[in-house]
Parts: structure tokens; C-alpha cells; sequence
């Protein structure tokens, strides 16, 4: 850890540790509350798909276990769906309760995360990206960050590419921060030149898909513990540059997918990225009982159930108890 990393720990801890000693975990409420984490994939340092991620999507599985077990000691741990039915039919709630969810699907989920789960006995909630399961597509965060790992030399012939990255190894925050640059950009434009560039430079898709497949996905589904909603098709950006059509089709086709493939009813839905307009919220509202956003806070029951907030977590923020205790505070520097 270098010198700047270390003196920046050291003004964190004081605050982290008045964030989990006076936090709103630990304060009583005159109405229930809901904290609900939001994850996304659970890997080991030494799985080969580590390398290729970006570090704030990441959890160890050993650190999941512990979250698990931190937050049974804090909150009272329950599925999303069932503490959104209770708020909306005015049943009892819990003071403090807790939910887990996953985006995306990713086959580590179920690797990784799954077992956790059952050996733990915590429900949790997946958002699955329909057009995705059980395919070879990746997402095109993950594709971009496949280019940057292309030699130097090879890199320099995208021109757009080579302007973004002009460092010449790039690291995994390097990488991210050139993801981010990239969001600016509505997703066809985005896939339009990652497809260019995949072309030019011959790359297939790999061969070892990324998501699950649909018996996975139908094996969570069918334990009892892992409700299934959806995250849309193809986890197109709900921004209000979308097409109104392919909107619409992204959350009524995903909900019609799911709950055909898995014999459930699918009335949870997860934004992706965290981007919604008023038209995806009022598509929303058509088809699902809640939604989720990136947004940190804690939910009430009556807060908008199609804009609930969630704490995002990786390993680095939440590699300890008082980390991740912290983190659910809501305070600063955390």
C-alpha cells in the first residue's frame, strides 16, 4: 500500500468506526426500514475471470459468507419481493430488515455465491438479463476491457480506443475509467464500435460463456431461496435517448421470457446501470410490482416501490465487518 493509500486509511477509520457505532443500524425507528445490497459478482482472486472485471463489481466468496453472517447479527434477513408485499399490503415489518440482491446473472453466481447461500440459509433476489442467458454474449463493459488487454500495437489501430487509453499497460482502474468515459454514449452507439473493433482485429467471443445458463438460472430458481426478476433483454440503458419501442419491448419481453422459462411470476425489475428516464418508470409500473436502483439510501413503506435504493458493495469497500457496516450507514468517506 503506498504511502498516499496508507494516510488515507487512517483518516477513513475514525469515521468508519462513528459511521458503525452511531449508524441508523444501530439507532430505533418509529417505522420499518429496509437495507437492500446490491452485488454483482462473486470471485476468488485466483479464478481466471478475475483479471478481466472491474474491481468495483467484485467479492470474494470467503467476504460474502462474512457479509452474510454480519448482517443475520444486524438485520432481520429477508427476499425483496416479500418485504415489498407486506409494505404494499400494510402488513408487519421488521425494524431493521435486509436484502440481498445480484445483477445480471453471472454464472460465478451460481459457482460461487449459490452455495453460500443454501449452506447460510439467507434468500436472496437475482436480476436476470433474459436475451443473455445461456448465450456466449458478453456485456460491453467486459468486451472493452478484452481490447485493453490487446497488445499495445494492436490497441494503437482503434483510434477511438487508443485516444481513451493512452497509458500504455493499463490496470483495472485504468480500465474502469474508460468504461466510464464511455457511458456518455447511448449502448447501440457503444456495441456499434466495439463490434468495429472486435472485426478488425479478428476476435471471437469467448468460448466459456459469462452468465448462466437456464438450468442454472431454473436451479436457483426452483430452491426456494433465490427469487428471479428481470434486468431487461439485453441490458439496455433505460435512458430517455432509448427508443420508445425497444423500451417497452426490453421490460415486456424480459418479464414474459423469465416467467415462461421458469414457471414463476416475474414482478421485480432492476434498471440497468442504475439509468431510468419517466418513461422507463412509467413502463416499469406496467409490468412490475418494484423496481431498484444504484441509488444508496434506505427504504420505507411508503417510499416509491419503483425507485427503491440499494448499497452497492465490493470487496474493497466491505473486506471487513466494520467496512461493510459502515458502508450501510449511508455516511461519507465510507
Amino acid at each position: 500500500m503506498s504511502l498516499k493509500q496508507t494516510l488515507k486509511q487512517l483518516v477513513k477509520r475514525p469515521v468508519q468506526s462513528a459511521a458503525v457505532r452511531f449508524g441508523p443500524q444501530n439507532r430505533r425507528s418509529d417505522r420499518p426500514r429496509l437495507w437492500v445490497l446490491m452485488y454483482h459478482r462473486i470471485l476468488p482472486p485466483e479464478d481466471p475471470r478475475y483479471a478481466s472485471e472491474e474491481p468495483g463489481m467484485i467479492v470474494h466468496p470467503d467476504t460474502l459468507r462474512m457479509h452474510l453472517r454480519v448482517l443475520r447479527d444486524t438485520f432481520t434477513l429477508m427476499p425483496l419481493g416479500e418485504w415489498v408485499a407486506r409494505a404494499e399490503q400494510g402488513r408487519p415489518l421488521p425494524d431493521k430488515a435486509c436484502a440481498i440482491t445480484f445483477d445480471d446473472g453471472w454464472r460465478d453466481n451460481y459457482e460461487y455465491a449459490f452455495p453460500i447461500l443454501q449452506q447460510e440459509q439467507v434468500p436472496a433476489t437475482l436480476f436476470a438479463v433474459s436475451g443473455l442467458i445461456g448465450t456466449r454474449e458478453q456485456f460491453w463493459p467486459n468486451r472493452i476491457v478484452r481490447l485493453l488487454q490487446q497488445p499495445v500495437e494492436t490497441r494503437q489501430s482503434i483510434g477511438w480506443l487508443n485516444a481513451l487509453a493512452q497509458e500504455g499497460n493499463l490496470d483495472a482502474e485504468a480500465s474502469a475509467q474508460v468504461i466510464y468515459s464511455l457511458k456518455q454514449y447511448p449502448d447501440d452507439r457503444i456495441i456499434g464500435m466495439i463490434e468495429e473493433a472486435e472485426s478488425s482485429l479478428g476476435l471471437e467471443p469467448p468460448e466459456a460463456p459469462a452468465l448462466m445458463d437456464w438450468e442454472e438460472l431454473r436451479a436457483l430458481s426452483d430452491s426456494g431461496l433465490v427469487e428471479i426478476g428481470s434486468h431487461t433483454c439485453r441490458h439496455v440503458r433505460l435512458r430517455a435517448d432509448l427508443d420508445h419501442d425497444t423500451l417497452l419491448q426490453e421490460l415486456a419481453e424480459s418479464k414474459a421470457e423469465l416467467g415462461e422459462r421458469l414457471d414463476r411470476p416475474v414482478d421485480l425489475f432492476c434498471y440497468p446501470n442504475g439509468d431510468y428516464c419517466a418513461a422507463a418508470v412509467e413502463g416499469v409500473r406496467r409490468h412490475y410490482r418494484a423496481a431498484v436502483t444504484t441509488r444508496g439510501g434506505i427504504n420505507a413503506p411508503d417510499g416509491d416501490p419503483l425507485l427503491m435504493h440499494r448499497f452497492g458493495v465490493h470487496q474493497h469497500s466491505s473486506d471487513r465487518p466494520e467496512r461493510l457496516l459502515a458502508r450501510l450507514s449511508g455516511w461519507p468517506m465510507t
